[in-house]
């Protein structure tokens, strides 16, 4: 498995030693990605301004729709920074995050990794989770220290579960989509790490990723290449371990939800925050109240705003009291209104129409197929739980467009990155 070896890092490190420098400071950044909070940001930065630098040195290239598609994305967060509901709070920094993110994405988007080099970032990036996933379960089922599961640097479950669920596709994608080129011995040790990786999913407890992982394991093999029999009985395997841990023996995700359910509260109170959120819009519908700001949001302005509509406030209906909306789409909406929204939606579609479009083409192509899967794992769990949790932020946001960029980037090499053809 491993094509990255001594000998291309020696050939690379004597060829273009600033090359060797930025694909060393990636390695770093996702090696400390979901463990270690301040190397992390000191070797993105690093990576950022070496890349940045070293691409500015290699042959122009034409701008094209993807890289529109990410400066819209920077632009409309830059205009509700600019112009927010509330100034003095979090707005720039809600943009420098954003600016951080999409400027990774489109740095790998503009790179000329060869596929050993994007091949060995995917799947080193993968193994990277296996050491703070085993630190967050020793805590979890060892130690005592925690009451759910965590990625050291993720944090929260919900979001450490989106982590994971990425992971759990992309590594499912590096097996089925290398699966002919595989030694015997790799194929049982992606196997085992994929079967891991889900299972710490069903373990986190948070019931949007347990549903949106499920799906997209399911898709992967469909979509997979993989010899008939495989599929069959893989798919099979699955099915039953579904029915057992959901109708015969109810796993404890799915025990809280049946809790939630007898309370008569499905949605943890989400129905609330999302109530609350179309009342925050209204604050300021076109630019938003400025990325990070919803925590300076006050239940008197929700009042108000019911209020001058002359329907009758009623405060147990609404609920400020977490972070953000939990919902990605709604999240984009409160904080860089409406404009901010349709740049967030149209990034998401075009996205899904660049997966449609490299499938049809490269469906054959195992090389292709591996970035391909893996963008359609990123895309998966982004719009999927994004529906029931804010997905595109932090690490979460980062690995997305690590997967987007590797997937970007095999395309512009193949010159194939229009996208309608």
């Amino acid at each position: 498995m491993p094509t990255f070896s001594l000998a291309s890092i020696k050939k690379i490190y004597f060829k273009d030693r600033l090359k060797f420098i930025e694909l060393t400071c990636l390695s770093l950044f996702l090696a400390f990605l979901p463990s270690l909070e301040g190397p992390k940001n000191i070797f993105l930065g690093c990576y950022l301004i070496v890349a940045l630098y070293r691409q500015f040195q290699l042959p122009s290239s034409k701008w094209g729709a993807w890289d529109w598609i990410f400066l819209s994305l920077i632009v409309s967060s830059f205009l509700s920074a600019l112009f927010p509901f509330m100034s003095g709070g979090s707005e720039w920094k809600g943009f420098r995050g954003i600016l951080l993110w999409v400027a990774f994405g489109w740095t790998l988007l503009r790179t000329d990794y060869n596929f050993d080099e994007k091949k060995y970032l995917f799947i080193f990036a993968i193994l990277m989770t296996i050491p703070p996933l085993l630190w967050g379960l020793t805590q979890l089922m060892i130690l005592f220290t925690r009451v759910t599961l965590q990625l050291h640097s993720v944090g929260h479950v919900n979001h450490s579960a989106i982590y994971l669920c990425m992971m759990a596709g992309a590594s499912l994608a590096f097996l089925s989509s290398q699966f002919q080129t595989l030694k015997k011995k790799y194929v049982f040790l992606l196997t085992l790490l994929s079967i891991f990786l889900l299972s710490a999913v069903v373990i986190s407890q948070s019931r949007g990723a347990f549903g949106v992982v499920f799906l997209l394991i399911f898709a992967l093999f469909l979509l997979s290449k993989l010899p008939v029999k495989i599929k069959t009985i893989s798919l099979s395997l699955l099915a039953i371990f579904l029915i057992n841990i959901i109708f015969i023996n109810p796993a404890p995700v799915i025990q809280k939800q049946i809790t939630n359910q007898n309370n008569h509260d499905i949605l943890s109170q989400r129905d609330k925050v999302w109530r609350a959120s179309f009342e925050v819009v209204r604050l300021n519908p076109l630019l938003g109240i400025g990325g990070g700001n919803w925590k300076q949001i006050k239940i008197d302005q929700i009042k108000s705003s019911v209020e001058s509509r002359g329907e009758t406030f009623k405060e147990s209906d609404f609920a400020l009291q977490w972070d953000h909306p939990h919902n990605i789409y709604l999240s984009n909406l409160v904080d860089r209104g409406i404009l901010g929204f349709i740049t967030f939606l149209s990034f998401m579609t075009i996205w899904l129409i660049t997966l449609i479009n490299s499938y049809k083409k490269f469906n054959q192509d195992s090389k292709a197929m591996l970035f391909v899967m893996g963008s359609f794992s990123a895309w998966t769990t982004i719009f999927g739980i994004g529906f029931v949790n804010t997905t595109f932020h932090h690490e979460s946001a980062l690995l997305a467009l690590f997967f987007l960029g590797l997937h970007l980037s095999y395309l512009r090499q193949k010159n194939q990155l229009k996208l309608f053809s």
